[in-house]
């Protein structure tokens, strides 16, 4: 007769040699937007959820954003450790009396 042993590693087996590799389908992107090539059904749906989430934005003055923000930045000061500045030139001979021309 059969013992439970037996039966168990039988239905082991049978189960790992039944179970086979499911095959992989392709990725096919589809855009969701109509604007990008999307179904066209969709663009009622998508501009009903963008004037939802707009009733929530804060009232803001005049129109539109207010154009790009005002950023100054500091002057950047790299110290190359004198590579790359100009050799100051000679002075020019001075002659007894102080001046410069002979």
């Amino acid at each position: 007769m059969f013992s439970a042993k037996r039966f168990l590693g039988l239905t082991t087996a049978a189960l790992l040699t039944s179970a086979g590799a499911a095959p992989a389908g392709d990725l096919i992107y589809q855009p969701i937007n109509p604007g990008f090539g999307g179904f066209s059904d969709n663009f009622g749906y998508l501009i009903g959820t963008a004037q939802i989430q707009n009733q929530y934005l804060p009232e803001s003055e005049g129109s539109g954003g207010g154009g790009a923000p005002d950023i100054s930045f500091p002057p950047i000061v790299i110290d190359l450790g004198g590579v790359g500045t100009p050799t100051p030139a000679d002075p020019a001979p001075q002659n007894a009396n102080g001046t410069g021309s002979n």
